[in-house]
């Protein structure tokens, strides 16, 4: 059996990509004919480019069909007609394509599960690990609505991350045009009037006008050392030491180090406790719980915690052992696996880092938006300061 790309258009001239398993591009056309399909374009799959930027799948695009999927699926509906309902109602083309093939991977015999790990670029380890958790135990409505909700939090998350970084990001950005543009446009135009006037210049504007006239003769080395830099970062990030150093950094850096600590901490637990919660075998879960941290701090704790499991011994001994994780949260973790109620405690645990998370965010937008106001207007003050500076030392002298 091989993978197969192809493009087919319907009586009504849609055209429809996506991939489906078959044996031969033969049995591809036969499949795609019974389902009213005509093929126009057939190759053996390489590699997949198809979610581009003005058709990507976001997280709520994903959310919204498994939500659909699961109360179709509590209806009483078989999941192929729920999964064709679906794609009528999808706006999104790459998303439609992406569900006629989870249809014609199911009608091959496959599983869901198995259908959607065939898709890994639109659906993770974990929703297809809950999803076999949720075929298991024969469950699946319930357990797509489990999955809805963890990916609604996911994004919740995200957000209040993207919430905190948005401002800081914003004011620098501005504060880094506004002292470009004043540098490179104003600042010589007073430099030719103060050479001209053959002023005595006070420190604060020969310092201007010094990094004015290098921004302007040098401009090509700065623009080098910012490629430079980034160029390194990436090669540096690429490499397994060069990554657990970055990722170190995060944890550790001032004002963002603890956040992203919490941040961390939470998607891990709460990863953790839904698929222990769904049935799914703690080395298991902790191995896809590995796949969504994000972090190779957390995927290294994450091993020793599975080498730890494995032995016989408990994740709480472990996680006591590593600063990164507060006292609470150990303290959960150890009387859920004393009392039999892993799940719930982890569960409690995620919420109670949620809300720290929240917390946390609030707290540093209140921090940073006055500091960075100031900051910005500091610089600002001191161009105006250098550039007017001259003008008030020659209107004193006349005055006198």
């Amino acid at each position: 059996m091989a993978k197969f790309e192809y493009q087919a258009q319907d009586k009504k001239g849609m055209t429809y990509k996506g991939t489906v398993t078959a044996e031969t591009e033969a049995a591809v056309r036969l499949k795609l004919r019974e389902h009213g399909l005509y093929t126009t374009a057939i190759n053996k799959k390489k590699e997949q480019y198809r979610l581009i930027f003005k058709d990507r799948i976001k997280t709520e695009d994903i959310v919204i069909f498994t939500e659909r999927l699961s109360v179709l699926i509590n209806a009483g509906l078989p999941i192929i007609r729920s999964l064709q309902t679906i794609g009528k109602q999808t706006e999104n083309r790459t998303l439609k394509n992406v569900i006629y093939g989870l249809r014609l991977e199911l009608e091959g015999g496959a599983t869901f599960s198995e259908a959607l790990s065939k898709q890994h670029k639109v659906f993770s380890d974990l929703y297809v690990n809950l999803v076999k958790a949720g075929e298991t135990g024969g469950v699946m409505d319930q357990m797509l609505m489990k999955i809805s909700e963890y990916l609604n939090k996911d994004s919740a998350l995200r957000q209040n991350i993207k919430r905190a970084f948005t401002y800081p990001v914003i004011v620098v950005s501005v504060a880094i045009m506004v002292v470009t543009f004043l540098v490179i446009f104003i600042v010589p135009v007073f430099a030719k009037t103060y050479q001209s006037m053959r002023l005595s210049l006070p420190l604060p504007t020969l310092f201007l006008i010094g990094m004015s006239k290098f921004v302007a003769n040098f401009w090509w080395l700065i623009l080098t050392i910012i490629f430079l830099f980034l160029l390194g970062y990436n090669l540096i990030k690429k490499s397994d030491r060069g990554s657990l150093a970055i990722d170190n950094l995060k944890l550790k850096t001032p004002v963002f180090g603890s956040l992203n600590c919490k941040v961390v901490i939470s998607r891990f637990i709460h990863t953790l406790g839904l698929l222990v919660a769904s049935g799914v075998p703690i080395m298991e879960a902790l191995g896809v719980a590995r796949e969504v941290s994000n972090n190779k701090v957390m995927d290294n704790i994450i091993d020793k915690v599975k080498v730890r499991v494995r032995d016989g011994g408990k994740i709480s001994e472990l996680l006591l052992q590593e600063q990164l994780f507060s006292p609470m949260v150990v303290q959960m973790v150890a009387v859920g696996e004393e009392a039999g109620v892993l799940d719930k405690m982890l569960e409690k645990s995620a919420n109670l880092l949620e809300r720290d998370v929240d917390d946390a965010v609030q707290k540093l937008i209140a921090y940073l938006e006055p500091a960075l106001t100031f900051l910005l207007a500091i610089i600002i003050g001191f161009i105006a300061l250098a550039i007017y500076l001259p003008m008030f030392d020659l209107i004193s002298s006349i005055t006198r």
